[in-house]
């Protein structure tokens, strides 16, 4: 019962917050342009992909890969990691709306630079590639799921970049689990090469600064905003 009120309390709070920023001109354009970049990042990720799966590419070795043999983790690949991406986008929404635009700038950026990198690397599959189709309980997803966008790791950059987003603890602990659960995931089931794991790693914290240094400003006004006219601050006033 004491969790659920402070769940109540807590998305309360947001709610209060969001109606805040909303009266705030810079944070609805900054906004506005999250919401632009990343409805034009996951059609462009998608196009990329779609096209290097049009073509069949050669398989390198991996010294890694050569030497683990190949498990089925397939729920974990699927349904897991759109369990860890609904929780990338919920939480902000839901209790942290002054990072909301931030977030969707920052992994527009990456999901961008994703596209990029499929296109530039021609790399067949792993030898020993576990692939059935996409198809985990009977649900095919085959249509959302390819096999030549390697480099690098949306499975493991999304939830990393989450940690580095995100500050509270808990979410943070979730979000790295996630992602080095999904570093081995990939990597036993022969889907990305070992490089496409551990660059992940670097690229999305590269990421990560280079949007902080650029939207830093905007973060630290938004925070302010919800520091002097938030819900914390609105009760100590009527105390």
């Amino acid at each position: 019962m004491g969790l659920f009120l402070k769940l109540q309390e807590s998305l309360r709070k947001s709610f209060y917050h969001w109606r805040v920023l909303l009266n705030d001109e810079p944070f609805k354009k900054s906004l506005f342009l999250g919401i632009c970049l990343i409805f034009a990042a996951y059609p462009a990720n998608y196009f990329a992909s779609f096209y290097n799966d049009v073509y069949t590419y050669v398989s390198v070795g991996d010294i890694i890969l050569d030497n683990i043999p190949v498990y089925n983790m397939e729920f974990a690949f699927t349904w897991v990691v759109y369990g860890l991406i609904l929780v990338v986008w919920l939480y902000p929404i839901l209790f942290k709306p002054e990072i909301t635009p931030f977030a969707l700038k920052t992994f527009a950026f990456l999901i961008f630079l994703r596209s990029g990198f499929t296109l530039l690397t021609n790399l067949g599959p792993p030898v020993g590639f576990f692939y059935e189709g996409g198809k985990v309980g009977g649900a095919a997803l085959a249509d959302v799921l390819f096999k030549n966008d390697l480099f690098f790791s949306g499975h493991v950059a999304y939830p990393f970049l989450g940690f580095l987003i995100y500050k509270d603890v808990w979410i943070r602990w979730v979000l790295l689990v996630g992602s080095f659960l999904m570093a081995v995931t990939v990597l036993v089931m022969h889907i990305h090469y070992s490089i496409d794991v551990f660059a992940a790693f670097f690229i999305t914290y590269g990421t990560y600064s280079v949007s902080e240094k650029i939207f830093s400003k905007l973060n630290a006004r938004f925070k302010t905003k919800v520091k002097l006219y938030g819900w914390d601050a609105v009760q100590k006033f009527h105390l």
